[in-house]
């Protein structure tokens, strides 16, 4: 018989480290989410009489996208390293149950994000390009 408990997830236990500093006050609700540009392995190829064939999918670029409260101090560290003009590492952790990593050596911000204002504490939202991304459930 299979055990019915599977485990335990805790937010807290997910870390954001870009150039070596953790990320701190991200908001509610999805705070982080990582996605590979193109998300198919393989290509598949049908010839005229039926034979499958298949190219490798090489492109390991994708994106990181993480909300921040508009008071987290790490929206001013993002502003500073915005424009810097080399990449840089990014790391992201789930230390809970259902552990996973995914992690790119270069990554950096693409584009400005919006801001809004409102009577409540309104969210910034961050995207990493990056052009190494791996993804592993560990």
């Amino acid at each position: 018989m299979a055990d019915k408990f599977l485990g335990t997830y805790d937010p807290n236990e997910v870390t954001l480290s870009i150039s070596g500093r953790l990320v701190s006050g991200f908001s509610d609700g999805t705070f982080i989410s990582i996605k590979r540009t193109v998300s198919d392995n393989y290509k598949t190829h049908v010839g005229a009489k039926g034979e499958i064939s298949r190219t490798k999918n090489n492109n390991t670029s994708g994106t990181i996208t993480f909300k921040l409260k508009g008071t987290s101090p790490d929206n001013a560290f993002l502003d500073l390293i915005k424009y810097q003009p080399s990449a840089f590492p990014v790391l992201v952790k789930n230390n809970s149950d259902g552990k996973f990593m995914a992690m790119s050596s270069q990554a950096w911000i693409n584009a400005e994000p919006d801001k809004e204002f409102a009577m409540d504490e309104t969210e910034v939202e961050w995207v990493l390009m990056c052009a190494d991304l791996n993804k592993s459930h560990l």
